[in-house]
């Protein structure tokens, strides 16, 4: 659980560092992305679980955090470790210090429940705490919500779930929330402030390949979530940093099906370089608001410097398209774990 997980399917040269970077999983870009933007997460739960906390001052503490760098694959498409026949990623993480869990699942499996409480299970081992007052040991669960992505219509709304003790009457009741993705359509997600979720509706696209017109189905969902996200950051309802990642994810999507699937249909190329022509242009926007706030070593100034770097750019050719001192350039990367420290 919370593990970073990678299957070895691509390697990016690291330019001056002399070693090998795995490519990023589908699993690895789940947590990336839903550590984005605190209000986006806050959006989801209280839209999922009808709660009500505070978009910009509930407190957030993630529970099984990892650091995590987006590294792109050079030799093989971008994304190409995107396995998306097996997504297993979780999260568990606290709102104003209620836990909740939320995991991912693509195809129907039964034994989800078995697992989600499993997790559970072992949350609450590093959390069992006494009441204060009688000396009682709490064993508390984290909130579970899974996110079906591929369709299954025996799945209902609610899990029912029960934690009882062998051998004894009564037992304490609970449901796991489903989000049934393939319900909904990217006006839907949007609406609902689920915009984590815009990258995954993709996922479904891979099902039926050959049949006519999909290609231009996926072409066509493609731009409306393009318009949607664009639509969000100018509405100043999602930030720099969650826009940038849904496209990232998005474009590894989008490359794993084609490849996979479509066998690199032009057509589908096409549509992703608009896109990637976009997220060109927002990385400049970056980069010009990080050096307006004068944060030479900013947050959008690094995130620009680690994605040159695994995209085979050399230190120097990265300072001089950033404008910024070689020696900055060196530090983040250093600090980033992408290059060796100076003995």
């Amino acid at each position: 659980m919370g593990q970073s997980k990678n299957n070895g399917a691509g390697e990016a040269d690291t330019g001056d560092s002399g070693g090998k970077l795995p490519a990023l999983s589908i699993n690895d870009a789940i947590k990336m992305l839903f550590r984005s933007e605190k209000q986006a997460l806050i959006r989801l739960v209280n839209g999922a679980l009808g709660e009500s906390h505070d978009i910009n001052a509930a407190e957030l503490v993630e529970l099984n955090a990892e650091f995590i760098n987006w590294r792109a694959a050079s030799d093989e498409p971008e994304a190409a470790s995107f396995d998306l026949e097996k997504i297993i990623a979780d999260m568990i993480f606290t709102l104003d210090g209620t836990a909740y869990h939320i995991e991912f699942q693509t195809k129907a499996d039964k034994s989800i429940a078995i697992r989600i409480m499993g997790y559970g299970a072992m949350h609450a081992m590093g959390g069992l705490r006494k009441n204060a007052s009688g000396g009682k040991v709490v064993f508390e669960l984290p909130v579970p919500v899974l996110i079906q992505i591929d369709k299954d219509e025996g799945l209902p709304d609610k899990i029912p779930a029960q934690v009882k003790m062998s051998g004894r009457d009564g037992g304490l009741d609970f449901g796991i929330t489903v989000l049934k993705l393939w319900t909904y359509g990217v006006d839907d997600l949007v609406n609902r402030g689920f915009y984590l979720l815009l990258p995954f509706l993709l996922i479904r696209h891979r099902k039926e390949p050959k049949a006519a017109g999909s290609a231009e189905a996926l072409l066509s969902d493609l731009r409306k979530i393009e318009e949607a996200v664009s639509g969000l950051y100018e509405g100043k309802l999602i930030s720099p940093n969650l826009r940038a990642d849904i496209y990232a994810v998005v474009d590894g999507i989008v490359k794993n099906i084609n490849v996979k699937y479509y066998g690199s249909d032009l057509e589908i190329d096409m549509g992703l370089k608009e896109m990637e022509e976009a997220r060109a242009l927002f990385s400049h926007e970056l980069i010009a608001k990080g050096k307006a706030e004068g944060k030479a070593d900013g947050e959008a100034v690094v995130m620009q410097i680690i994605k040159l770097f695994v995209q085979k750019k050399k230190p120097k050719e990265i300072s001089e398209a950033l404008n910024i001192p070689l020696a900055k350039v060196t530090d983040v990367l250093q600090k980033s774990g992408l290059m060796e420290m100076p003995q």
